[in-house]
């Protein structure tokens, strides 16, 4: 993905209202700014209307509006206002916006204070607005029954990534003539294929060249009058006289709204909360006497933020895992610790200089510091520089969880290991070597880790398994160290101590070693400079556990799929890369977390209720397939044929 080009700083005419010096126009009238929005886009795409005809579904239905140009976000705030003006169902409504160039937050207040945005709501953006960082931003409002998903890059390259069924679309780019790429039919014609059946859509634009590309992209417009000092606008409605794809699958049906979660581990909490608060019941049944044994059980979780020069998938996933914590009502207000990537040598250094002029994050996201400022951040003497990443932590996992697993509606069963999972006409039901029923719902989700795989029949998805053990050294044998420190070793304060690793071998023992205690003080010590020796006469073992990795180290988070039909379909399926794979109705993974549990385990809980839900989803397409509990059933089933 391109490096995101911010919008540079706001100007503002005689009048007061705000200017793009990037495209040389203002942004709205602000005399009518408020008008406009609610003529042009809430009332041309009818949505009281069909918001009114929607609360016949029930009150599970939902809504989605795609917009292009979020801007100032007036048609945003307007949207929310005609939202609350409702009465009854649906009861989630889900905007998502794409722009190409975010304003810096402080333009934004200034801009929202000219137009004389509601101060609450402003207030909420404002303290939401995310960082300038190309992919997808998630904010919530209103106790989240209403999602805003902020796509922050080229609307081109953005649309046909997105993975959601729209009811509504505005398009609201500056004019045709200034920003045409906006407004260009093969953007449109993305925008068609997101379309549900009759999705409404409106413009200001009523541009000839505008309306031949709705046309080819299968909406029906139609000029009625305009607003202000424009003589007319558009609305339209998705129609197309053929389709050469599908439409978007209409949201899931389930008999209830309930989950079960095989594992209590930091992936199963993470994930029963995030149903439960969407309002669902979650089940959590656990093999160990109680939650968070095994991988999970280490005294501190790190982020392992990846970044890569080209920002890569795993660098992409990385940082939207980091984003959807933000989310997370258990963490909020927490000041995370930031963590220091210090560097290896001056090859290093010169390389994470390049890469962060290359992809251009703001420094409230990674920075460079030299090895002076470098050693007062970390809060010890440091023998170079690193990467500043002030949005990562070290958190514990017992307690992250048990907040979790505490939420209402989460109910947890441990002590009894889920010997299989039978599919029954009401959904899934995990039960024990006896046959006993451990726990039943509409939609299951294997966060089991290891035996994940056993209980799905996935033979496509081998997994390995990585003994980790930590260090704990103590405190003023090594320094007063604040932040988490990364580099060729891992360390964070605990209390009195610092702990190091945890290791990464193929070790089956869960006793502790004293050979692996002195290789994690071992490579700190290269890394930052000591006396391992001295450090080692002060430490003692951290917990050992066993976590899970994927060929490609990649998570499994997603539907999973039926490999028997997979098998039954074998020849289709491989002639034709384009055919979907056959899945599991109702049956989800999250596991093979390796040593990034506590970033994958926040994205699955924010990714599958969104898919379980019929939601606009939170990532984009080849982000959705790098973590695809699928991905590898195409390999498998060539191997078997070459065999």
């Amino acid at each position: 993905m391109p490096a995101l080009r911010p919008h540079p700083p706001l100007a503002f005419d005689e009048s007061g209202t705000p200017v793009s010096t990037l495209y040389g126009d203002v942004f709205r009238s602000r005399a009518g700014a408020w008008s406009e929005a609610r003529t042009v886009f809430v009332e041309g795409c009818e949505l009281p209307r069909r918001w009114t005809a929607l609360a016949g579904q029930g009150a599970d239905a939902s809504f989605t509006i795609l917009e292009l140009g979020f801007g100032l976000g007036v048609n945003f705030l307007a949207t929310l206002q005609a939202w609350r003006e409702r009465r009854g169902p649906p009861a989630r409504l889900h905007f998502v916006s794409i722009e190409a160039h975010p304003l810096e937050a402080g333009d934004l207040r200034r801009a929202l204070e000219a137009f004389g945005a509601p101060a609450s709501d402003s207030q909420r953006l404002l303290a939401q607005w995310p960082l300038a960082l190309p992919g997808l931003h998630r904010l919530a409002f209103d106790a989240d029954d209403v999602t805003l998903t902020l796509c922050f890059g080229d609307a081109a390259a953005l649309v046909p990534k997105l993975r959601l069924a729209a009811d509504a679309f505005f398009l609201d780019g500056f004019a045709p003539a200034r920003n045409p790429r906006m407004w260009e039919p093969a953007l449109l014609r993305a925008l068609g294929r997101l379309a549900r059946p009759g999705a409404a859509l409106a413009t200001w634009s009523v541009a000839g060249a505008v309306r031949e590309a709705l046309l080819g992209a299968g909406f029906e417009a139609e000029r009625v009058a305009g607003h202000a000092d424009k003589r007319h606008r558009l609305r339209a409605r998705h129609a197309p006289r053929w389709r050469g794809a599908p439409p978007p699958e209409p949201p899931p049906r389930w008999p209830e709204r309930s989950v079960l979660v095989v594992g209590a581990g930091l992936a199963g909490a993470a994930v029963a909360a995030g149903f439960a608060r969407r309002g669902w019941r979650a089940t959590v049944v656990e093999s160990a006497p109680a939650p968070l044994r095994g991988g999970s059980a280490q005294p501190l979780c790190a982020d392992h933020l990846h970044l890569s020069p080209d920002d890569n998938p795993l660098a992409r996933l990385t940082r939207a895992a980091l984003g959807a914590r933000a989310l997370d009502p258990v963490l909020k207000g927490h000041a995370p610790l930031g963590k220091l990537l210090v560097d290896a040598d001056d090859r290093e250094a010169a390389s994470r200089h390049a890469m962060l002029e290359r992809l251009g994050f703001p420094g409230e996201f990674a920075r460079y510091l030299p090895p002076d400022e470098a050693s007062d951040t970390a809060g010890l003497r440091l023998p170079r520089g690193g990467l500043w990443l002030p949005r990562c932590d070290a958190l514990d996992p017992a307690a992250l969880a048990r907040a979790w697993l505490d939420i209402p509606g989460v109910d947890v069963r441990a002590g009894a290991a889920a010997a299989a999972l039978e599919d029954g006409p009401g959904g899934w039901v995990a039960r024990d070597a006896s046959g006993r029923e451990l726990g039943a719902a509409a939609v299951a989700v294997l966060a089991n880790a290891g035996d994940a795989p056993r209980l799905a029949a996935l033979d496509s998805m081998p997994l390995r398994r990585v003994r980790g053990q930590s260090t704990l050294v103590e405190r003023g044998r090594i320094g007063a160290l604040r932040v988490v420190l990364g580099g060729d070793a891992y360390a964070a304060p605990l209390g009195d101590a610092i702990l190091i690793g945890a290791s990464f071998d193929d070790g089956e023992s869960l006793e502790p070693s004293a050979d692996v205690d002195a290789g994690n003080v071992g490579r700190l010590a290269r890394m930052i400079g000591g006396e391992p020796r001295h450090w080692l006469a002060g430490a003692r073992s951290g917990p050992v556990g066993h976590r899970y990795a994927s060929a490609d180290r990649m998570p499994a988070i997603g539907a999973l799929p039926d490999e028997s039909a997979a098998v039954r379909e074998a020849a289709a399926l491989l002639r034709n890369d384009r055919l979907a794979l056959p899945r599991a109705h109702g049956l989800y993974g999250a596991f093979a977390f390796g040593s990034r549990g506590l970033l994958w385990a926040t994205l699955a809980a924010a990714l599958l209720p969104a898919l379980a839900e019929g939601d606009p989803l939170p990532l984009e397409s080849d982000l959705l397939r790098a973590v695809d509990p699928g991905r590898f059933v195409r390999r498998m089933l060539r191997r078997r044929r070459s065999d």
